[in-house]
């Protein structure tokens, strides 16, 4: 059985390899760490970013990375837990992304599942958020 640094360091380095390949906007990185199974869903920020299977999901990323001159992404404090073959993560992620001359800055929340296949971590879940800024602080819904 795997230890449990084992594993988070290995989903360390699926989530190093996500945020090189925004960052190189490089496809193909991206779709090597993400299941090729068709019910695998990632959410996007975007009212119409909900991806099912690798051919949507593949049509997201290449949206995100034509849509910006450049793409950065800093993950805070990254918690990793796991079972078995299955590890999941949830953070705070910031995307500073350069698009039309402007820069964003995205600070935003990410959760992800990951399943260890034929010895490798891949993402079968992932749903990256923003908070809503007309929500106060102790108020659970926005006004």
């Amino acid at each position: 059985m795997q230890s449990e640094a084992e594993t988070k360091n290995e989903i360390m380095s699926v989530l190093e390899k996500y945020m090189e390949a925004y960052t190189e906007k490089n496809l193909n990185s991206l779709m090597d760490i993400v299941s090729k199974d068709e019910d695998t869903i990632f959410v996007g920020t975007g009212y119409d970013e909900w991806a099912h299977g690798p051919k949507e999901i593949k049509e997201g990323f290449q949206r995100d990375l034509t849509q910006a001159d450049s793409i950065k992404i800093e993950f805070h404090k990254l918690p990793i837990s796991s079972a078995g073959k299955v590890a999941w993560t949830a953070t705070k992620m910031t995307m500073k992304v350069l698009a039309d001359g402007e820069e964003l800055v995205l600070d935003g929340r990410l959760s992800a599942v990951f399943e260890k296949r034929n010895y490798k971590w891949v993402i079968v879940h992932l749903h990256y958020s923003l908070p809503v800024k007309e929500q106060e602080k102790g108020q659970s819904y926005p006004q």
